[in-house]
Order: C-alpha cells, then sequence, then structure tokens
C-alpha cells in the first residue's frame, strides 16, 4: 500500500495513535532515517510499541544498552505484561551531536504547520521551536535550522563537531510535505528525538508518533 492508502486503512479501522513502530514504517517509505532493526551485535535499544500506551518510558517499555539476545528477552517480558503490542528492537544510535525534534499539525488559524528545535531532555528546559507553514521546502527549512537559540546546538559548542544540519533542513521538509498532503488524515506527526549525526553523515529518527484525524473531522491539537 502507499502511505496514504495505509493511513486510510488505519483510520478506517478505528485508529487513533500509531505506535513507534508502525509510524516509523511509514515515515521510512518517505525517505526518513530509521534505526537498524534486530541488529546482529552491538548495542540495542528495547520497545514495545503499543497503541494505548504511547509514552513508553513512563510504563516501562524501553529499555537500553542490551545486546541482541537480552533485548529479545526485555520485549518477551514486556509482551506478557502488555499483550497486542509489538516489539521493536533496533540499533542503539550512539554517535549523534543533536537531539531534535520535529511535529506537525493543524492550527486552527495558520493551517497546516511544522514546528522543530531542540528535543529529547531539552523539550522540557529550552523552548526553541522554530515554526513554518506546511508544506516547507528545502529553502525554509534550511533558513528554519539556522534560526532561532536552538541552531547554536548545532553548530558545535565548545569544540563538538557540527551537527548535519543539511539533513535536518531534508527530514523537516519531507516530514511537512507528506503531512500537508494528508492532513485530511493525519492530526499530529511527532518525531521525537531525531538523532542529528555530524555533518555529512546524516540522522535516523529515534522515535516516532502519528495521531490520526477523526473519521470525517479536521481538528486536532500537539500535545
Amino acid at each position: 500500500m502507499t502511505p496514504r492508502e495505509t493511513l486510510e486503512h488505519w483510520q478506517k479501522n478505528g485508529r487513533k495513535v500509531v505506535h513507534e513502530a508502525d509510524a516509523k514504517d511509514l515515515i521510512q517509505q518517505i525517505g526518513i532515517p530509521v534505526p537498524d532493526r534486530d541488529p546482529a551485535k552491538g548495542r540495542c535499544v528495547a520497545k514495545l510499541c503499543h497503541d494505548d500506551y504511547p509514552h513508553k518510558s513512563d510504563h516501562g517499555l524501553v529499555r537500553l544498552g542490551l545486546s541482541p539476545e537480552a533485548a529479545k528477552v526485555a520485549t518477551d517480558e514486556m509482551a506478557q505484561r502488555y499483550p497486542g503490542g509489538t516489539a521493536l528492537i533496533e540499533t542503539m544510535e550512539e554517535n549523534s551531536v543533536a537531539e531534535w525534534i520535529v511535529g506537525c499539525k493543524r492550527d486552527d488559524t495558520f493551517g497546516p504547520i511544522v514546528l522543530a528545535g531542540p528535543g529529547g531532555i531539552l523539550v522540557e528546559l529550552i523552548d526553541a521551536a522554530e515554526i513554518r507553514l506546511a508544506p516547507a521546502d528545502p529553502q525554509t527549512t534550511e533558513a528554519m535550522v539556522k534560526s532561532g537559540p536552538g541552531a547554536r546546538l548545532l553548530s558545535g559548542l565548545r569544540g563538538a563537531d557540527p551537527a548535519d544540519s543539511g539533513a535536518l533542513a531534508d527530514l523537516i521538509s519531507r516530514i511537512s510535505v507528506f503531512f500537508a498532503e494528508n492532513a485530511d488524515l493525519i492530526s499530529e506527526i511527532e518525531i521525537n528525538p531525531v538523532m542529528v549525526r555530524a555533518d555529512g553523515k546524516g540522522l535516523v529518527a529515534a522515535d516516532a508518533l502519528i495521531v490520526l484525524a477523526p473519521v470525517a473531522e479536521e481538528q486536532g491539537s500537539l500535545a
């Protein structure tokens, strides 16, 4: 199915919140990189993704720094506690130099918008998101990542490597176009964190969530 057909299928089947594993499958189809799944070696992240429990950490559904074998044990244990979820084992991203949040929603006044700023725990500490109308072309999103106080985090503070701002701008543009084209089906998209590597080395979407629009209704808000 095309991404739009997938969204329509989910909506018709009564889904409201689309969990991380399915959301990542969808955004990967539009060219957004995600971590490698089911790695054979190296440190892993183990998660159980469930539409009813979007905030996985609150329910003990995320484990970091595990071996592939331990990750499988962890997801089996999570599945026993929360039946009906989808196990997700991924390579743990350890090469990023910045964490970003990228989100889309429908604003009551301006219509589809895209926002981006420092992500991870910094969302609660730094209110530095930049907001633009969606869809946003690459030139707009390149200016977006160079604007506001968050831009300093991407430039490389205190000797740190500068982040791959070009890859981040590309991601923001892609998700904004996708959202604008499907805003009748989606209330919100959130990718947090986007793990941005050093300049020229790309990024990965470490977590993602999609909130579907109610059938025949066009209102939604980003929490």
